[in-house]
């Protein structure tokens, strides 16, 4: 078969980048009489196209998160940051690692509930912005240089961290998802978060503030978003309803067993008094005689309670909470 990815051919040729983007491409049949249909070369690292549904719930996404991300990062940073979405693309992993910067602020998140990690990749230079605002200088950039420094990723956790809290927001029409920050890389080329031929859906931002521009990128396995897509499809193909999930995980934690103990009271003694503690010894408890017992649950008060008996088994009324 001719042109499977190679130079020059298929639908990744760089000479067509219209062709990379993610959506539904139509071809006229070009003259070849009626009916007939125009024959193409199949690029089997884009065999995991998206429906057009998702897609359009993508770019709905990708103009939520800008907003958010905007807003987050005025808010952390103290300056007005404006983000605007630059499109989506679908490629393979390898294709994405190799168009990538070679230096840059790469977080890995894992993406719970869904399958698989995602990348969100601050360009160097506005990694180097941000790390110079939050020390109190005005933005500027130094001359590129390999890796990040220890002090540089835990001053990025702050601002990736509110990044990504409003990608699982914004991400809410795809599927509930929660990402949570594994590791901050200094190359997207060192981050392996996929396999080299996996299918990807990658979406670009651009970043100004302060007369500076720059960029930032999110790129997650497809896979995972038909997965939550076709999730969401059977459930009534609505948005992700929040109280839903609470509810049931609420109705897992009920059916948990928890351990219940009724305290009669306290007593404080001395290590000499406890070690002449004798059998038929009287301990007066912090409690009067009558007055309601504590019920503990999971060894905290939980409710007031009066023994009884039930049978031959001694037992415990529910008085009210404490």
């Amino acid at each position: 078969m001719e042109g499977e990815g190679g130079a020059g051919t298929g639908v990744g040729d760089a000479q067509r980048p219209e062709a990379q983007q993610v959506g539904v491409e139509t071809r006229p049949a070009g003259g070849r009489g009626e009916g007939a249909s125009e024959a193409r070369v199949h690029d089997f690292s884009r065999s995991e196209a998206l429906p057009r549904t998702v897609v359009q719930a993508l770019e709905r996404m990708c103009a939520s998160f800008a907003r958010a991300a905007a807003a987050a990062l005025s808010a952390y940073l103290r300056t007005q940051v404006e983000v605007s979405s630059l499109g989506l693309t679908q490629e393979t992993y390898d294709r994405y690692v190799q168009s990538a910067p070679e230096r840059a602020a790469v977080a890995i998140f894992r993406m719970g509930p869904l399958p698989g990690r995602g990348l969100l990749q601050l360009e160097s230079g506005t990694a180097a912005w941000i790390v110079d605002y939050l020390l109190g200088g005005k933005g500027e950039i130094e001359e590129a240089r390999t890796g990040l420094t220890e002090v540089e990723k835990a001053l990025l956790g702050g601002p990736v961290s509110r990044l990504l809290g409003e990608l699982g927001t914004a991400w809410e029409e795809i599927s509930g998802f929660e990402p949570e920050l594994t590791e901050i890389v200094g190359s997207v080329r060192t981050a392996e978060a996929a396999k080299a031929m996996e299918a990807m859906v990658a979406a670009r931002f651009a970043i100004e503030v302060d007369g500076f521009k720059g960029g930032l990128g999110i790129c997650v396995p497809a896979i995972s978003l038909k997965l939550g897509w076709a999730g969401e499809t059977r459930a009534g193909d609505e948005a992700v309803d929040t109280a839903s999930r609470r509810g049931r995980l609420a109705a897992a934690a009920m059916a948990a067993e928890v351990t219940c103990a009724v305290r009669l009271g306290r007593v404080s003694m001395s290590p000499a008094e406890l070690a002449g503690l004798a059998p038929g010894d009287v301990l007066c408890l912090d409690r009067a005689s009558g007055a309601d017992l504590e019920m503990l649950v999971a060894g905290k008060p939980k409710f007031r309670c009066r023994p009884v008996r039930s049978g031959d088994r001694a037992a415990a009324e529910i008085a009210g909470e404490v």
